[in-house]
C-alpha cells in the first residue's frame, strides 16, 4: 500500500512535471531550503534562550509567542515544497533511500510533536531547568532531521 502510494506519486502529473522541467526541482529545493533555514534559525534562537544565550529581555513565554508565526510559516513552506520534491523523487526514494527518508520523516514528526507538546509549554511556564534539557533534545531532533534530509541528496 505504501509502495503503491510512492509509485503513484512518482507517476503522477506533478511527479513527471517536476522531473521533466529542468528548473522545477532546483526551484522547489531552493524554497525548501529557505524554509529549513527559517525553521532552524527560529529553533536555534528560541532554544538558545533556555541556555541563557541572548534575548534575555524577553521571557521564554514571550519568545514562544514571538516565534510561533515564524515556526508555522517555516513548516508550511517546507511541507508545501516537500510535496513537490517528494513527487519528483518518490520512485527513487522507494527503491534506494526508503530507510533514510523514513528516518528523516520520523525525526520531523517527533520534532514537531516535541516542540508543541514539550517546548512551548515549558517556555510558557518559564521552566528554564527542564527547558535546557528540552532545548537540547529539540535541537538534536531538528538538526538530525535536516542532516538526514541533506544526506538524501548525497547517498
Amino acid at each position: 500500500m505504501i509502495r503503491d502510494f510512492f509509485l503513484w506519486m512518482s507517476g503522477s502529473a506533478l511527479g513527471m512535471a517536476m522531473r521533466d522541467h529542468k528548473a522545477a526541482f532546483p526551484a522547489a529545493e531552493m524554497v525548501h531550503l529557505i524554509g529549513l533555514g527559517l525553521l532552524l534559525g527560529a529553533m536555534l534562537l528560541f532554544n538558545a534562550r533556555f541556555f541563557g544565550l541572548g534575548m534575555k529581555r524577553q521571557t521564554t513565554a514571550e519568545l514562544a509567542a514571538d516565534f510561533a508565526p515564524w515556526v508555522r510559516l517555516a513548516l508550511l513552506i517546507m511541507v508545501a515544497s516537500g510535496v513537490f520534491l517528494f513527487a519528483a523523487k518518490a520512485g527513487d526514494l522507494w527503491e534506494h533511500q526508503l530507510a533514510t527518508y523514513s528516518t528523516k520523516m520520523g525525526l520531523i514528526a517527533v520534532a514537531v510533536v516535541f516542540h508543541y507538546a514539550v517546548q512551548v509549554p515549558l517556555a510558557r511556564a518559564g521552566n528554564l531547568g527542564w527547558g535546557k534539557a528540552g532545548a537540547a533534545v529539540s535541537l538534536a531532533l531538528w538538526f538530525g532531521a535536516a542532516t538526514t534530509g541533506l544526506s538524501l541528496e548525497f547517498l
